[in-house]
């Protein structure tokens, strides 16, 4: 696969999973009775409201965050404002400053906000908007940016869930004038001891647009604690009309939590 083929589509992964939101309870409205933390007397886990990449729309708490390193590139940052609202804010700035010995470091940074309700004890359902820009000199794209609606449906408990993300987004470059995409999302996470579980992810992108259409996989281990994150993992990624072999890229997360 060649490398120009390569750039566009984990560009727009990367843009992605730059935000990555958790939610809350729907403010003003009494939640239905939610289930215990852990039903065998764990931790509550910390890492509930998102995946190896993608989020689910389980509750974050209000006042409670995380911050870190996401998929290796990207630094993060979310909170949950209320009961019913997070915003979140990402920058892959920090790498690249670190790559180019903080010289011509190239700008990026997306936010967005998420709301979440509660549809009964363990389905929840998200949405929100989020938004950015990434500057690369990369494929004739000076800078990329994107917007993008989406939703989730989350079923399970934070121990173990599954979840479904629907998130169409419109993207646009220097040198493109702007196209519609659409990434459907399956994800899941069990947690088989107190500090640690897997998770795994699949993900189409089926209509062409500033990429041409491909397809990823997630698989990893996490790891935690009350106030740590730990996800080792891989990536496989795949361009439909493509016939090389898949891209295999290792992942690493690690994000402080609080509350």
């Amino acid at each position: 696969m060649g490398h120009a083929t390569m750039t566009p589509r984990f560009i727009c992964l990367l843009m992605l999973s730059l935000a990555v939101p958790g939610a809350s309870a729907s403010a003003g409205e009494p939640a239905p009775e939610p289930p215990p933390a852990s039903a065998r007397g764990w931790f509550e886990n910390p890492t509930r409201t998102r995946g190896l990449l993608g989020s689910t729309a389980l509750p974050l708490h209000a006042g409670e965050g995380f911050v870190g390193q996401q998929a290796l590139f990207a630094t993060v940052a979310e909170v949950g404002l209320s009961e019913g609202v997070s915003v979140n804010v990402a920058t892959a700035s920090f790498i690249y400053s670190m790559a180019r010995a903080f010289q011509d470091v190239p700008f990026s940074l997306m936010g967005g906000i998420k709301v979440s309700r509660p549809l009964t004890a363990r389905l929840h359902l998200a949405w929100g908007v989020q938004g950015g820009s990434f500057d690369t000199d990369l494929y004739l794209l000076d800078t990329l940016n994107a917007v993008s609606v989406y939703g989730i449906l989350t079923y399970g408990t934070p121990d173990a869930h599954v979840s479904l993300t629907v998130r169409p987004f419109f993207a646009w470059g220097t040198h493109h004038s702007g196209s519609l995409m659409v990434l459907p999302m399956l994800g899941g996470f069990v947690r088989l001891g107190e500090r640690w579980g897997l998770a795994g992810e699949v993900a189409l992108s089926p209509v062409a647009g500033i990429s041409g259409t491909f397809g990823f996989a997630t698989a990893g281990a996490r790891f935690m604690g009350r106030q740590w994150s730990l996800d080792l993992g891989l990536l496989a990624e795949q361009q439909w009309k493509d016939t090389d072999n898949p891209s295999v890229l290792p992942g690493l997360s690690f994000l402080f939590h609080w509350r």
